[in-house]
């Protein structure tokens, strides 16, 4: 008995152990294989899109962010006047009020008010804008002392309330002069707001 018969032999006898081995390779070799290949690729293209998905969520958390930011800062506006705009501005945030102090003094050099005294608070603790600490918002409160008659005062408050900037009348206090009560010696707090945000 030559070799190739003894290997048939022995594969005739164990056909029945043999052919579950062939048809269970071949399944592997036909489907599972494939199949596996295909779920790497699926696996692979979905970390692609997770990865393409946290990179759109980033970029729209920082664009909802920035629209928040400019919301806040629409706020600001109110009664229809706005802010002082002074983006270009080299100087401190502090100096960015020189523009609005010439103006108040202007007003009140045309209203025949005679500005005796004034203080500068440019981090005033009741105010609401400078408690909400948004970035390139900046308050200034004048505090003066101020000599005039009633239609003097009236007029310089007329026209503050009328100028476009926003401003804060936050406390006004008259007392008549002793020596003539026509005249008012007047404590006032003026908040000014300027912005210094760079576009």
């Amino acid at each position: 008995m030559d070799k190739t018969k003894i290997i048939l032999n022995i594969l005739k006898e164990n056909i029945v152990y043999v052919l579950p081995v062939l048809i269970t390779f071949l399944v592997l070799f036909n489907f599972v294989i494939p199949q596996f290949n295909k779920s790497l690729k699926a696996i692979g293209r979905m970390n692609n899109t997770k990865s393409q998905y946290e990179q759109v969520k980033e970029q729209y958390d920082a664009l909802k962010a920035q629209q928040e930011l400019q919301n806040r800062q629409k706020k600001v506006v109110k009664d229809g006047k706005v802010v002082f705009d002074a983006p270009d501005m080299k100087f401190s945030p502090d100096a960015s009020f020189a523009p609005l102090f010439e103006l108040v003094l202007t007003i009140a050099q045309h209203s025949g008010i005679r500005i005796r005294a004034i203080d500068y608070d440019y981090a005033p603790q009741e105010d609401m804008i400078f408690a909400a600490k948004i970035d390139g918002y900046n308050v200034c409160e004048l505090n003066m002392v101020a000599v005039g008659t009633y239609t003097e005062f009236q007029t310089f408050f007329k026209s503050i309330m009328k100028e476009q900037y926003l401003t804060n009348l936050a406390e006004v206090e008259l007392t008549p002069w002793e020596k003539d009560k026509k005249v008012l010696i007047a404590k006032i707090k003026l908040r000014l707001y300027t912005r210094t945000i760079a576009d």
